[in-house]
């Protein structure tokens, strides 16, 4: 056939024809997929919506359509999913997020609020505002919106994807016998059940972001804007083995989660997961049932000389890796500890023996330092540590915890503090009130609440805590309390803080200690009590709801609590002679009045008092604590009301008020 302009005009027509029919045509005739659960008829509301949607533009950014590759947006989509969509329009491209799955993850508000003003709800969205729309066709959209794909709202973590799913934990703890006698069955167990190996790796690759105790509270965890998972906590507790595989085969999008798949076996990986499942997200009471030092660890001793400067070597390292859960003063009480188990050890209780006969030798505790405890959190540091940090950190806790080595009587080789922190000054910047919180939860339970060195656990310390209310502290210069709350006191307990607190809270620290009980001409401030004034977020607060939900009140405890926390400055009943009161000069809390109600004093127990040394004593004790000893106060004033009775019920309660105010703060 000749080629003229006729023949290739009509060619060409056909065959545009015959790709239309094949590529739209037929496929609409022959497409007639199983409806699946995600289809659902529209109703007349949702159709004007779905309309209105197309018309207006939203498929050109937002598609609705899940492919293979696609995660954390919902099941692979399906033919089934659009029959009743007529015409069958899924979207060009993913400008804003995909909407397969949107019905009922956000409410029908929440949509109608975002059409009219995106950046109100996501600032950074480059969606037009639609609130031209009237109020009625904004309702129609957020209906077609709300009924789109399977109608549940994903109050969850997001689903493995089909690699993943429905993964099951393919090794098995080994069953064992119960041996009988004294024989230790702790270390068999452990390494039997593979754990050790999780733990090593679990110390050599997660540490540093998830903590030692798992909270997400490494030493590198502050670094990074996504805070790593603490998995003591919900959704990690209950989540299924496909997810724990996934996210630790995978990392997780969006952070520095690490692809482990590409340097740790399918074996490995399970493994570490085990260590996490049973020592932070399941754990259960065990015994570490570890028997004594064998192979390369019996009969060990310190090769270092015992130095203020080993000593000072080992301070460093507790500071910065061990007193988050063993305390700053060594009783097991560290911040990130107490829902461990088994809880830390306290060192101050006796187990290990005395200077004369101690309990423990050094083998015992280096051992124990770089092979961890079966059956708890304690790291496996030998693989973080050098062989001479570990047995700077066993004399460090021997001479100042245990106390079953002498201390160090010269100070040479210890280095002094550079000039330029003794040049520093406190900074406008620094926070009284932060600063009280700071003290209360790091300071306070060695060198106690009224400033007097008389903390509750640090009086065992065989180096007192300072007294800050002496006058010879007065007398330090801004610098030279920075270098010792940085850098500790050498040859003591007191930590090196700098290894742990950013700057600005041991600034903010040294200023509350300053003004506090370091101050020589202290303000006395009345706080504004009355009869019935109380602060609106405790108004209703409700003994019988608090005891209805299953809380029991026990005046035994709240005796207890008291005599820990508010006897120092309170007394024994209230009348503000304590014996830390006495430091205080005439600056002692008044005594008690007789008609303070409950609901006052839970709220300064929980909240303190603003510019004044009362601590916010939420920020240490649990709800059932606060709620004992306000219940406790409540009682004490009652029975003395008539040794109440003379004093000013404006004067209830009179603290040290700092001689600079902070700024900002008014008393």
């Amino acid at each position: 056939m000749k080629m003229t302009f006729l023949t290739i005009v009509v060619g060409g027509v056909l065959v545009f024809l015959a790709v239309v029919i094949v590529a739209v045509f037929v496929p609409g005739l022959i497409w007639n997929p199983a409806q699946t659960v995600i289809a659902h008829p529209y109703t007349a509301q949702e159709l004007r919506g779905r309309e209105l949607f197309y018309s207006n533009g939203c498929n050109y950014c937002h598609t609705q359509y899940v492919r293979e590759e696609d995660t954390a947006m919902g099941a692979v989509s399906d033919g089934g999913n659009y029959v009743f969509d007529d015409p069958l329009i899924l979207g060009s491209e993913r400008t804003g997020p995909d909407l397969s799955y949107i019905g009922r993850k956000r409410s029908e508000a929440w949509e109608i609020a975002h059409l009219k003003d995106p950046r109100s709800l996501s600032p950074l969205s480059i969606m037009p505002s639609f609130d031209f729309l009237t109020d009625q066709e904004l309702e129609e959209i957020a209906a077609y919106l709300f009924a789109l794909g399977n109608r549940v709202a994903e109050e969850r973590m997001i689903r493995p994807p089909a690699e993943y799913a429905g993964m099951t934990d393919p090794l098995d703890y080994p069953v064992v016998t119960p041996v009988s006698g004294d024989q230790s069955q702790g270390w068999t167990t452990w390494l039997a059940a593979d754990l050790q190996e999780g733990k090593e790796i679990y110390v050599e690759n997660c540490l540093t972001c998830h903590g030692c105790a798992g909270n997400g509270l490494g030493s590198y965890g502050g670094t990074m804007s996504v805070t790593p998972a603490d998995f003591r906590q919900e959704p990690f507790r209950n989540m299924p083995d496909d997810q724990w595989f996934w996210h630790v085969s995978e990392g997780v999008p969006g952070t520095l989660m690490p692809v482990w798949k590409t340097s740790l076996t399918e074996d490995q990986r399970w493994n570490v997961i085990h260590y996490i499942q049973q020592i932070f997200a399941r754990p259960v009471m065990r015994d570490p049932n570890e028997g004594d030092p064998t192979g390369e660890y019996a009969n060990l001793t310190n090769p270092l000389s015992p130095t203020v400067e080993t000593l000072e070597r080992g301070k460093a390292i507790f500071t910065r890796e061990c007193m988050v859960c063993h305390g700053a003063d060594g009783t097991g009480d560290g911040p990130y500890g107490n829902n461990l188990q088994p809880s830390p050890p306290d060192f101050s209780d006796g187990n290990y023996g005395t200077l004369q006969n101690p309990s423990y030798t050094d083998a015992d505790y280096f051992w124990r330092i770089s092979e961890g405890l079966p059956w708890s959190a304690m790291p496996t540091w030998k693989s973080q540590y050098s062989e001479e940090d570990r047995w700077a950190l066993v004399y460090y806790i021997r001479v100042n915890f245990t106390q079953t080595l002498p201390r160090p009587t010269t100070t040479d080789n210890v280095m002094s503090t550079p000039e330029v922190y003794l040049e520093q000054t406190v900074p406008e910047s620094a926070s009284f009130e932060r600063g009280k919180q700071t003290y209360l939860t790091n300071c306070a339970q060695c060198h106690g609440l009224a400033g007097d060195g008389n903390g509750w656990t640090g009086g065992y310390l065989d180096v007192s805590p300072s007294d800050f209310t002496n006058p010879t502290q007065r007398d330090m210069t801004d610098g030279e309390y920075l270098a010792a709350v940085m850098f500790g006191v050498p040859n003591t307990a007191m930590p090196s803080w700098g290894e742990w607190l950013p700057e600005d809270q041991q600034w903010d620290v040294i200023r509350y200690i300053q003004e506090a009980f370091a101050s020589e001409n202290p303000q006395t401030v009345v706080s504004l009590y009355n009869a019935g004034a109380m602060g609106a977020n405790v108004m209703t607060l409700s003994q019988d709801n608090w005891t209805g939900e299953g809380h029991t009140i026990s005046t035994e405890n709240g005796q207890q609590v008291y005599t820990i926390y508010c006897s120092t400055c309170h007394g024994d009943q209230g009348q503000g002679d304590g014996s830390g009161a006495t430091n205080l000069g005439g600056s002692a809390p008044a005594p008690f009045a007789s008609d303070m109600s409950l609901g006052y004093i839970f709220w300064r127990v929980n909240e303190g008092i603003a510019n004044t040394i009362m601590p916010p004593f939420n920020w240490l004790l649990s709800d059932a604590d606060v709620w004992d000893v306000s219940v406790y106060v409540q009682n004490m004033t009652s029975s003395t009301s008539s040794a109440a009775t003379g004093a000013n019920s404006q004067s209830a309660n009179v603290a040290v008020m700092p001689t600079s105010t902070p700024e900002g703060n008014t008393p």
